[in-house]
């Protein structure tokens, strides 16, 4: 499975220009340096509650179907964002998981597309995550 992070410092609302993808919610898209090939937004992760302060969105090639497996992964964040994440929103039908460690070690939270708040337990503990 191959994952594309982009990292992204503005607020959602600020993202959207870049686009929309279609499921429950539209979301932003972003063309990728292979030409003719588009990206497709799975998950913008925010640093605070309530989908507040900096972003991390993680994109692919295509969405995420609708059967329990494993679409797409990420077994570490970058060290910017390690142990930063409190909320995310969840785009082109991906569903998300959190874990505490790398290589989806430790506690983890999820399976949800969208989530206001990771919890006390989970807040700014976030390593790798996967995406259903």
């Amino acid at each position: 499975m191959r994952l594309r992070l982009l990292m992204a410092t503005t607020a959602l609302a600020g993202a959207a220009a870049f686009g929309a993808v279609a499921p429950a919610e539209a979301a932003p898209s972003t063309t990728s340096g292979n030409v003719g090939v588009q990206s497709v937004v799975h998950t913008v992760f925010y640093e605070h509650r309530n989908y507040g302060g900096s972003t991390l969105t993680s994109v692919g090639d295509y969405g995420c179907d609708t059967n329990s497996d494993v679409d797409w992964q990420a077994s570490s964040l970058s060290s910017a964002w390690n142990d930063e994440v409190s909320s995310w929103r969840g785009f082109s039908y991906c569903d998300t998981r959190i874990y505490e460690y790398t290589n989806f070690g430790g506690a983890s939270n999820g399976v949800f597309t969208s989530t206001g708040y990771v919890g006390d337990a989970m807040n700014d503990r976030t390593s790798s995550y996967r995406h259903y």
